[in-house]
Formats: structure tokens, sequence, C-alpha cells
């Protein structure tokens, strides 16, 4: 197969500026040519004589008007080769300076190529920081820092993923070990040993396929509109704090709630997952005889999910924190878990586009809002 030329933008930049400059000079010369063409000519036809003027004629036998055309073509003539020269040079000189300057000017497009094959994994901490004026070429330099930073954000946050979730996974199947060795080693096991040690590894996949399922929640980037359907929040909240009725009357927890109609477009198991894993969070990290409220209304361009319970004081600089995985706000929140809760919503609401606002109240405990579009 012939590949077909193709000429770089080098190339390209190079003949378009010499042919401007060569098309700008053949202009000027071709004017200036018929300029003096025009004064010759004009030159060699020489006015009437005034009356009573004596008529001037040349010596020799050649009349004047003969020499004088002689001379405008020699000069033409002359003028023709010279201003071809002339052209000659400009193409060749425009030519040499265009390609320096088309090759100054792509310096930085060279630059981000270069990096661009050279940056891997391992040096994504890299950056241009491209030299010049803040023009298109310096913007391209920022726009691929700013790439770089955010790929290396999601790179280390994969790593960090990943070595969370498989520190999480270690533990079940560390028991789920232990418990086959026990019944594979212990010749006095009896049945109901053997039903207890099934009892416990049942307990154990049962949590590492919750664990599971979180993780997958959270790889799940977006809903397709065709996925999505009406769900009604203020139902699904109300569900929910009728289950955890019981583990809050163990916890003298009071349940408020504040539950407006509020219907969005999106899918269904994925927001039951989001109400389940906020009303959880709010038993499961509160103090005793405190509160947990709810609360669902409809704004003029989205609707809002509200979830507050009281609890220790958070720190201000730990409330981001809780939104990424594996993280719990240090020594002030109480409770078993994995850390995914928060997570999972925040994953959930961006999959629907929506948004996850999060506050420490001063007098303790946390307040998460989850804003969705209005169907």
């Amino acid at each position: 197969m012939i590949r077909r030329f193709r000429p770089t933008v080098r190339s390209r930049i190079a003949l378009v500026l010499s042919a401007l400059v060569v098309a700008a000079g053949v202009v000027l010369l071709v004017s200036s040519y018929e300029l003096v063409k025009a004064n010759i000519d004009n030159a060699a036809a020489p006015p009437p004589p005034r009356d009573g003027a004596p008529h001037m004629v040349p010596a020799g036998d050649a009349p004047a008007s003969a020499i004088r055309a002689q001379i405008a073509d020699h000069t033409l003539s002359t003028l023709l080769w010279q201003y071809g020269a002339i052209v000659a040079g400009l193409i060749a000189l425009s030519a040499v300076v265009a390609w320096f300057v088309a090759r100054r000017m792509l310096r930085p497009i060279r630059t981000i190529t270069s990096a661009a094959r050279r940056i891997t994994s391992e040096d994504l901490h890299e950056r241009l920081s491209l030299p010049g004026p803040p023009d298109e070429l310096g913007e391209l330099g920022e726009t691929f820092d700013s790439m770089l930073e955010r790929l290396e954000t999601a790179f280390q946050d994969k790593q960090l993923f990943a070595a969370n979730a498989a520190h999480q996974l270690r533990t079940p199947l560390a028991v789920l070990g232990a418990e086959l060795e026990l019944l594979a080693t212990d010749q006095q096991i009896d049945g109901t040993g053997v039903r207890q040690s099934a009892s416990r590894m049942r307990a154990t996949v049962s949590n590492a396929q919750q664990l599971l399922e979180k993780l997958l929640t959270l790889t799940r980037g977006s809903v397709p509109p065709g996925d999505r359907g009406p769900v009604r929040l203020d139902e699904l909240a109300a569900e929910r704090l009728s289950d955890v009725a019981g583990r809050a009357d163990d916890k003298a927890l009071a349940l408020r709630e504040d539950l407006a109609p509020v219907t969005v477009l999106g899918d269904q198991a994925l927001l039951t997952e989001l109400v389940d894993n906020l009303v959880d969070n709010a038993v499961r990290y509160n103090i005793r005889g405190g509160y947990v409220e709810v609360r669902t209304r409809v704004l003029p361009t989205s609707a809002v999910l509200e979830v507050t319970n009281s609890g220790p004081l958070i720190a201000s600089a730990e409330v981001a924190g809780l939104l990424e995985p594996f993280r719990r706000a240090k020594q002030q929140r109480v409770g078993g878990g994995y850390g995914l809760g928060l997570s999972v919503v925040l994953a959930v609401a961006k999959a629907h586009d929506g948004h996850v606002d999060l506050a420490a109240p001063s007098d303790g405990g946390l307040r998460v809002r989850v804003t969705f579009p209005l169907c």
C-alpha cells in the first residue's frame, strides 16, 4: 500500500508564510514594473512644440522617437530580469525565514509531544511549565499540565482504592481460612462445632458479599437515560426509617422526618442503596439518646434529600475526606462498617448528575445534603 504523503504542520506553516511573502513581493514588483513602464512610454513621446518654437531634431539618421523606444525596451528588459532575480531571492529567503519561524512557533507543541511519549504512570508528577507569553500555545501547555495533575490524582486514588479493598477483603478470607483449617485439623470437633463453624463462615461470606456489592456500586460511572425511571425519594426514605426503627430504639434515637413528595429520574436500586447508606450511617455513627432527621424537598431547579444526625464533634478538616473510600473521621465516629457508605452515596449521586454536600454542625454530628436535577 502506497503511503500518502502528508506534509508536517511546520512545512505547511512555512509554505503559507512563504506564499504570503512571495505574493506580496510579486504584487509590489509588478506594480512597480507597470509604473516604470508607463512613465517610460510617456517619456518616449515628447510633447509637441509650442507655437513659434523650433522643432528639435537629434543629429544622425535615426529619429528621436526610435532612440527613445530602444532605450525604453532596454530599460524594461533589464528591469524585468532584475525583478525576476529579486523574486527568486525573495522566495528562497522567505522560505528559510518561514521555516525557522515555524520551528520556533511549534517548539511548545514538540515539547508537549515529547512529554506525552515519555511520561508513564511512574512519573505523572512531571509538569511542562512552558515558558512564553500567555497565548494559545501557553494555554495548551497549561491544559496539558492540568490533565497530568488529574491523571496523577486518579491513578493515586485507584492505587489507594485497590490497596484498601484488598485490605478489607483480607480479613474475611483469613477468617474463612482459619475456620477451614479448624475443620480439617480438629479431630475432636463434633456436629455442633461444625454447625457453629459453618454459621461463622456464612456470616463472613455474607459480609464479604456486602462489601463487594458496595465496591461494585462505586464503579458505576453513570446511569444511561434509558435505564432511568421516576423514583420517589420520600417513599424510599420513609421505608428505610421504618426498617431502622428497632436499631434506633436500641440506642434511644429520636427519628424525625419531614418528607415532602419528591420524584427524580434514576435507577431504583441505586437510589435505594443511596438512601439506605445515608440512614444507616446516621444510625450507626450516632450517640445514645441522639437523633436522626431526614428531609426531602423540592427547590425551583432541584430535588433535595437531607439527612442529619447527632454525634461526636467532627473536625472541619476531616469533613471532605469522609467522601473518600474507606475513610472515617479519626477517633470521632463510633460504630463498625467499612467506611464505604458515603463513598457509595457520592458515586450514586454522580451517576444521576447530582452532587453531595457535607457539613459538620457546631454541636456535633453530620449533615449530608444530596441534590438531584428535577425530572
